[in-house]
């Protein structure tokens, strides 16, 4: 069979040469677009120029301030600014604030207008400390993350809680933020129970049982798990009982609370 080539006809050729003409000229559009889009994040009047940091208290707002314009520095994808006002990275600069210094509670981001970003930081308040075995101690804030590490005080500052703690990086938490407030307020109810004599120490074990030491040398001990209502309640019912009314508080190795309304104690 004999196979003949025909000559491309003038409708078709015609077709041909106005689709590539609409396709160079929608990717010309196209260039044009980007360049413009791409010089718009450049435009001096979306350039982000100051930033104002608030609520640092032991951070320098200088220190803060540099860290936020080194992640304005540079651009996406070697294309667009990353210090235009609509394309900045608030986010990476809140996230990477609080994982850079453990201190921080909370970093909000936000624009103020044009050409100015806002920095507001929320610090952690020391609650107590969180200390090893080695004496070495982390301060803790009302939830019981731990953030920083502690000087050596001459008196007694912060009351301090002992207890297992895994790796080196901050922040670490100690029990769960529920177990700690819980605990927290149970201590400071005991604190205020017997007040001549101050409470120095609160270690809680890998097996959970909670120890709470005294200046005069008594420790009370209860389980992690039972509430503080009840253990406060049993203690004070424990108060009034005849072997603790018979010595003084001093007088007790320790006061046994772990197994409901049995009462275990030891004289010193």
């Amino acid at each position: 069979m004999a196979r003949v080539e025909l000559p491309e006809s003038r409708l078709s050729a015609r077709k041909r040469r106005r689709f590539v003409r609409i396709a160079a000229g929608l990717i010309v559009f196209l260039l044009f677009i980007s360049s413009g889009l791409v010089g718009l994040t450049y435009w001096s009047e979306l350039q982000i120029k100051d930033v104002a940091v608030s609520g640092a208290q032991t951070l320098s707002s200088g220190t803060v301030e540099t860290f936020a314009r080194d992640r304005l520095a540079g651009e996406y994808w070697y294309v667009f600014s990353k210090s235009n006002i609509f394309l900045y990275p608030k986010q990476q600069i809140a996230a990477d604030l609080i994982q850079a210094y453990p201190v921080l509670a909370s970093a909000d981001v936000h624009a103020v207008d044009f050409h100015t970003i806002a920095v507001n930081l929320v610090e952690r308040e020391p609650r107590a400390l969180w200390c090893m075995q080695d004496e070495r101690c982390l301060f803790m804030d009302e939830n019981g993350v731990a953030y920083g590490e502690a000087p050596t005080f001459s008196e007694p500052v912060y009351l301090s809680y002992y207890g297992t703690t895994t790796g080196e990086a901050l922040p670490k938490q100690y029990l769960t933020p529920e177990q700690f407030q819980s605990l927290s307020a149970l201590v400071d109810a005991l604190a205020q129970k017997i007040s001549d004599s101050a409470i120095v120490a609160v270690d809680v074990d890998t097996n959970k049982d909670v120890s709470v030491r005294f200046a005069n040398s008594f420790t009370l001990r209860f389980a992690l798990s039972d509430a503080g209502g009840d253990i406060f309640e049993r203690f004070s019912l424990a108060l009034t009982s005849e072997p603790m009314k018979a010595h003084k508080l001093s007088d007790f190795e320790y006061l046994d609370l772990r197994f409901g309304d049995k009462l275990y104690y030891k004289l010193k």
